[in-house]
């Protein structure tokens, strides 16, 4: 089953040029229906200092926010303008809520959801950056884009992170659509050694895949060098990959997310788009 509907999420003028490159590279190849989606953070509630005096609502981020939407949608139709693909645009407003929970309300109808890094140095980016929320509870796969990659080459050459836990496994059928189209793929796991039956175990995969079309060969098993998510990296720039897809290990304890190190790793440092699972 091929995307047919792909949700990109517009968050920053800064950032949405290089989200859309991969975006709309994909739209191209699968002919999907590209929908970009922009959300007006939610207002804030500050105390006013005292027991009687009540809340006061602070929205000029929000205005701010609006005032840069034509901005986001002009991008998104110049970079979809004279495709072949159909797209779509459309503005939300969280409201009381949290921008994820709207974009994750339109992306489990979707079959991909595209989204940026978060970026640590800008001052929207707590409210506006939920690539972990959209991998973490969207059931969906999510392209996670890089900042500053803007490579429309994508999913060309794929490194496959295995693990053989249900998120990878997740991951690697959730990703088959760019796996059964790209040049060439290579399946990894990082282990501490490579006795027979890891080898074993992460055999079946490639099998299963090639039986599905896709151009793998045997697996690879890689010694942990640093941490996983650079010995992956690594791995991926020594294949010239141009997409990684690994499974999103982690879980939800009081609306806070403990996330495994790779998982965080592919979804703030790394410099490679990954598609991820949970």
């Amino acid at each position: 089953m091929d995307w047919k509907t792909i949700v990109v999420h517009c968050n920053d003028p800064r950032r949405v040029y290089t989200l859309l490159t991969p975006a709309v590279a994909i739209a191209e190849r699968y002919n999907s229906r590209l929908i970009g989606l922009s959300v007006v953070p939610p207002v804030l509630i500050a105390s006013a200092g005292s027991v009687e005096a009540p809340s006061v609502l602070i929205d000029a981020h929000c205005e701010q926010y609006r005032e840069q939407v034509p901005q986001l949608r002009q991008a998104f139709e110049e970079m979809t303008r004279g495709k072949s693909f159909t797209t779509e645009w459309r503005d939300g407003d969280a409201g009381a809520f949290n921008v994820a929970d709207v974009v994750l309300g339109h992306g489990r109808a979707a079959d991909l959801i595209v989204a940026s890094h978060d970026d640590p140095e800008w001052t929207g980016s707590e409210t506006l950056d939920v690539a972990e929320r959209l991998t973490m509870e969207s059931g969906r796969p999510v392209l996670v884009v890089p900042n500053g990659h803007a490579e429309s080459r994508i999913g060309t050459r794929i490194l496959v992170a295995w693990s053989g836990q249900r998120e990878s496994a997740r991951a690697v059928f959730d990703a088959l659509p760019i796996l059964k189209t790209s040049e060439a793929v290579r399946i990894v796991r990082v282990a501490q050694d490579s006795s027979e039956d890891v080898l074993a175990r992460t055999s079946d995969i490639a099998g299963t895949l090639s039986r599905h079309g896709v151009n793998c060969d045997r697996t690879h098993v890689i010694a942990l060098e640093t941490g996983v998510g650079e010995t992956l990296e690594a791995a991926a720039s020594d294949f010239g990959a141009d997409l990684v897809v690994m499974g999103c290990y982690g879980h939800s304890r009081f609306r806070e997310f403990i996330m495994g190190g790779a998982s965080r790793y592919f979804l703030g440092e790394a410099e490679i788009p990954v598609l991820m699972s949970h």
